[in-house]
């Protein structure tokens, strides 16, 4: 962060650092004893640690003792911040101090809406826009604001991500950096170049990609040049450079997922992401051991969230398992009163070997994150048919229209499936539902339809009638062109049966078609008649209504 009086500002940031890992100077500085102290450093060693994993909580504990040695020791007015931050004269300030300071009361998606930021930020901009809020940034700025915000600083040098530190806990769905003069954000799927901020150099980039990779379960080297992992917030961190880049660059990517425990009453009546019709039927499904993939086209439109949601309404007294790549759902910590297991895929077990493990340990429901492997896929598939599981994922697909063929595509590129027909006939027969997200102009996220998979039978046999009445032989032998034209026709062995789907023009979520008889008869192994038939009593009604 470029400060005024950068050396002093520097000396002022080793000092606390010295007193806050120092026993004998902590012990001065908050008159404790020695054991209290000693104590107090560790904790501080822990804290630093989870502060770099996009602990929020953590960050502002650190940052309000900043504060306090600040006015304590260094007993610093207005007169004596304004040596590194002029908040009299802000153009006095490097621009990316001045960023900062809004940053800090204002959001960076609401700078973005309220003066309609667009694929480049420039400079310009910032003073344009410090400009026209300064009277807002002096109101808000009091003696313990500017402090708090020469504390950021300190710890965005010392220990944090740098000029980039406090964007990790805006609005935005993505932080990157291409190299030390190219910082882009994505708010609302739109990637944003900030042009004005940049890294002293690319030991500081190297420095952010090794200090937020810490959970990874290798290390990021020469050896393992790229690297996926998340933060302790599930933001997920994707890091490239060494010999993997061109020309050696560092390349860093922060997903800010932030995954938050949003119910699906959440959903239905908060956010309107679905309606009674929608939450019916998924919790139904719940019930039942359904299989689901929950998918969208649209970056950052919510898939993990969701499948957390459904995930919360599987019975507490089913064993769930989820092989994920870097626990980016961390269901274990948002439901803690569930019988929950994570497995995390590793060089040292294959996929197959962990869904073994998975099985092995009783679970009823098994979940992956995300699709991104073929064995993931064969396997969720594996354990629906052979074992009876309910499964559920997240995948990528422009519509749920795709799915089966994304999957078979996925699933021929193992050694379990050499017959696309057979690797389709498995999809349907395993998959019940598609989940389909979708982003709306406006931002807001919506259902934008559920499918369902039917498996269509394709081993249909007719015993050939040879005696009997003409009429009888007559009706056999069309029966048996209509399955050999059918079968002509219609090879596939699925077929999609859009049940609901969302109306953009009437704002209104629409019964299409009931869920097929197959359906019903899989999930009410679990779910009684009763109320398996009071949903299609409601969905009917629905139908009727043509509105919900």
């Amino acid at each position: 962060m470029k400060v005024n009086s950068i050396e002093e500002f520097k000396k002022i940031s080793k000092e606390i650092d010295e007193i806050l890992n120092d026993t004998d100077k902590y012990q001065r500085l908050y008159n404790v004893d020695r054991r209290e102290a000693e104590k107090e450093i560790q904790r501080y060693t822990g804290y630093k640690d989870k502060a770099a994993l996009g602990r929020k909580e953590v960050r502002a504990h650190i940052i309000n003792q900043y504060v306090i040695i600040l006015k304590q020791l260094y007993k610093l007015d207005d007169d004596g911040i304004n040596r590194f931050i002029d908040f009299t004269e802000l153009r006095n300030n490097n621009v990316q101090v001045v960023f900062e300071m809004l940053l800090e009361i204002m959001d960076i998606s609401e700078i973005i809406n309220k003066y309609n930021l667009f694929i480049k930020v420039s400079e310009k901009e910032i003073w344009k826009i410090a400009e026209a809020e300064e009277d807002y940034i002096k109101e808000r700025y009091d003696l313990t604001k500017k402090l708090k915000l020469l504390a950021i600083f300190i710890y965005a040098d010392v220990y944090g991500q740098d000029v980039i530190d406090s964007l990790q806990h805006h609005k935005i769905s993505e932080i990157g950096i291409i190299d030390k003069d190219y910082v882009y954000i994505v708010y609302r799927g739109n990637k944003l170049h900030l042009e004005f901020l940049r890294f002293e150099d690319e030991n500081v980039i190297l420095n952010i990609q090794k200090k937020t990779t810490r959970n990874a379960v290798l290390n990021y080297d020469k050896s393992n040049p790229t690297l996926v992992t998340s933060k302790d917030n599930s933001s997920r961190i994707t890091v490239a450079g060494f010999n993997a880049t061109a020309e050696g660059d560092l390349y860093y990517n922060e997903r800010i997922f932030n995954l938050s425990k949003i119910t699906l009453e959440e959903m239905r009546d908060t956010y309107n992401t679905i309606n009674e019709l929608v939450y019916k039927f998924l919790t139904m499904n719940q019930k039942g051991r359904g299989s689901h993939f929950v998918t969208g086209s649209d970056m950052g439109v919510g898939k993990s969230t969701f499948l957390l949601a459904m995930m919360e309404k599987v019975p507490d007294m089913w064993g769930i398992g989820i092989l994920d790549t870097q626990n980016e759902l961390q269901a274990r910590k948002k439901y803690p009163w569930k019988n929950v297991l994570t497995l995390i895929e590793n060089p040292d077990r294959t996929i197959a070997q962990l869904f073994e493990i998975m099985l092995k340990m009783a679970r009823d429901v098994i979940y992956v994150g995300e699709i991104t492997k073929p064995a993931e896929v064969a396997e969720l598939v594996n354990s629906s048919l052979r074992l009876n599981a309910g499964v559920g994922a997240t995948l990528h697909s422009k519509t749920p229209f795709e799915v089966v063929t994304n999957l078979r595509n996925l699933m021929m590129r193992t050694e379990m499936y050499n017959n696309s027909d057979v690797a389709e006939a498995d999809i349907a027969r395993g998959l019940d539902l598609v989940v389909h997200l979708a982003k709306l102009e406006n931002g807001r996220i919506v259902v934008d339809s559920i499918v369902e998979i039917e498996y269509v039978e394709q081993e249909t046999f007719i015993s050939p009638v040879v005696e009997g009445r003409f009429k009888d032989l007559l009706y056999n032998l069309a029966k048996m062109a209509q399955y050999a034209v059918l079968k002509y026709i219609y090879k596939k062995s699925y077929r999609y049966n859009v049940i609901i789907q969302y109306d953009r023009e009437k704002n209104n979520w629409i019964a299409l078609n009931p869920p097929s008889k197959e359906y019903f008869s899989k999930i009410g192994r679990y779910v009684n008649e009763t109320e398996i038939s009071e949903f299609i009593d409601y969905f009917s009604r629905c139908k009727n209504e043509k509105a919900i």
